[in-house]
């Protein structure tokens, strides 16, 4: 709705007007009146209006003066439609150099007025179209910055152009705040869903910090799977609002929270002086994060709370990682979840900062990348690569709760599983093709698992659970059946066919021949050649 004031001395024709449509019908809501321009001052001063109907003549302060008291005053975006009398009109022309929307002739018809209104109303909306897509990409912009600073890529830019656009005091937090979509009731919702849930709560931040809403950003982490939004906590807002920090992040998170079914964390950064040390409070808020398990009240988790006092112990003991690369790989879902659970008990205890966290984190993923290059010289190690780029540690763990860090274990475990079978299917190719190629020749599992840098052990046990035979029985049976092929096309004696297939000895041969065929090899040929051939 367009809010209006109207300020005229006569109640009777205040009165008239607010009769005389119906206001709400199109577009407007009248919330105030005045009678002359010093009490339409205090009136602008106290309310939000967008347009003023005024008279010209008013005792006190007429409205040629108020007019040009509020484009000298009252920085507000405001515009006026004069009320005028036939006789007043030289003063309605002066008017329009202060830029008067328009203007209305006394005694007022409701044509001419519903006619002004809605002219006004069509330039009001398409200006504010226009200044709302401006703002979005001056927001759009800034955040752009701010993201910057706050991932520790500070300049003198990017600094520059974050202090232009919004006033910071010398009392920050970083906080972050994240919609929990990972839970087990939320399994069903749509990525789509996901992401309009968090464009909501954006902007209900928006709407309630007002002229603030630079505080608020959307989270430029890029982080797969997490639906968070970047908050300014500034002293100053708590101060114009007559609270404490607490009492403010309380009712912030009563904003968020009205109307939606989903949970709503918040992880607080500790206190830091400046726009330029805002990334220390965004690692502080993430620790926060790694940590909220541990802290329960209310889905708020402070930094400062976590930590407490003591001094930091950077003994983390490797054994803990080592047991949680070993369950990976043997894929223990149970273990890994234990793991897990002692890793993070383990930061806990000891009161570990982010970069020791990371150390640790990097020596998991080294070692796990390892795993999966050495289950298959030839796998796709550029595919092994991309999948690790896309759960870097920012976005595996620093960007990830204790939840995020068991499920991302469980699915690489899974992932090992995939890729160790693909890798017996590509190797099973490979022997396939061996023996296509070479039945003629000597052939071994030991001589393939050479070739192929497999274990002769391990090639034998994929083999047979695939082909539900050992390699040397498979290896016979493909030979009988070349074999037979040349019984049937040709009449060369027994024991030069056997030696063409990759047998050295005929008697052995023949007795594979049989096992397989019911027949020996004479037989056979006798099905397809009625002269008799003898070895």
């Amino acid at each position: 709705m367009i809010k209006i004031l109207i300020v005229d001395d006569e109640p009777f024709i205040r009165q008239g007007l607010k009769i005389l449509i119906n206001w709400e019908q199109y577009g407007y809501k009248i919330v105030a009146e005045a009678a002359n321009g010093i009490e339409a001052i205090k009136e602008i001063e106290k309310k939000e209006i967008d347009l003023i109907i005024v008279d010209i003549k008013m005792p006190e302060m007429n409205g040629i003066e108020l007019i040009e008291y509020v484009r000298a005053n009252i920085p507000k975006r405001l515009k006026f439609i004069v009320l005028s009398g036939y006789y007043e009109f030289e003063y309605a022309k002066k008017a329009i150099k202060y830029n008067v929307t328009d203007y209305i002739l006394k005694p007022i018809q409701k044509d001419e007025l519903v006619k002004v209104l809605n002219s006004f109303r069509e330039e009001y909306l398409k200006q504010e179209n226009s200044e709302t897509i401006q703002r979005i990409k001056d927001k759009v912009v800034y955040d752009t910055y701010l993201n910057e600073i706050i991932y520790g890529k500070c300049n003198k830019v990017n600094l520059q152009y974050v202090n232009n656009c919004q006033s910071f005091s010398g009392e920050l937090r970083y906080i972050i705040i994240e919609i929990r979509y990972y839970d087990d009731n939320c399994s069903n919702i749509s990525e789509d869903e996901k992401i309009e849930g968090k464009q909501r709560i954006y902007e209900k931040i928006i709407g309630w910090l007002g002229e603030n809403y630079y505080n608020v950003i959307i989270d430029g982490s890029k982080c797969a799977d997490c639906y968070e939004i970047g908050f300014i906590y500034d002293k100053r807002l708590s101060k114009e609002q007559g609270i404490d920090e607490k009492r403010y992040i309380e009712k912030l998170k009563m904003v968020m929270k009205r109307n939606e079914k989903y949970d709503i964390y918040m992880y607080i950064g500790q206190k830091v002086s400046s726009i330029k040390e805002l990334s220390v409070s965004c690692k502080t808020a993430t620790v926060a994060k790694l940590f909220s398990n541990y802290s329960n009240e209310n889905n708020v988790a402070y930094y400062d709370e976590i930590i407490g006092e003591k001094g930091f112990n950077y003994n983390v003991e490797k054994q803990y990682m080592d047991k949680l690369i070993h369950e990976i790989e043997e894929d223990n879902e149970e273990e890994i979840i234990k793991c897990v659970d002692k890793i993070y008990n383990s930061f806990k205890e000891q009161n570990i900062d982010l970069e020791i966290i990371k150390l640790n984190i990097n020596y998991l993923l080294f070692n796990i990348i390892n795993i999966a290059k050495e289950l298959e010289s030839e796998v796709n190690h550029e595919e092994v690569m991309q999948y690790f780029s896309s759960i870097s540690f920012e976005q595996m763990i620093s960007r990830g709760s204790i939840d995020h860090f068991k499920r991302f274990s469980l699915e690489f475990a899974e992932y090992l599983k995939h890729l160790r079978q693909n890798s017996a299917k590509g190797i099973l190719n490979k022997i396939d093709r061996e023996i296509a190629e070479h039945y003629k020749e000597k052939l071994s599992l030991k001589y393939l698992s050479e070739k192929y840098y497999i274990n002769s052990a391990y090639l034998g046990q994929i083999f047979k659970k695939h082909y539900k035979v050992s390699f040397n029985e498979y290896l016979n049976a493909y030979r009988i059946e070349k074999a037979a092929q040349l019984l049937k096309r040709g009449d060369d004696k027994i024991y030069k066919i056997a030696e063409k297939v990759g047998f050295n000895n005929t008697d052995y041969f023949i007795n594979k021949f049989v096992k397989l065929k019911e027949k020996t090899p004479l037989q056979y040929r006798k099905q397809f050649f009625k002269c008799d051939k003898s070895v």
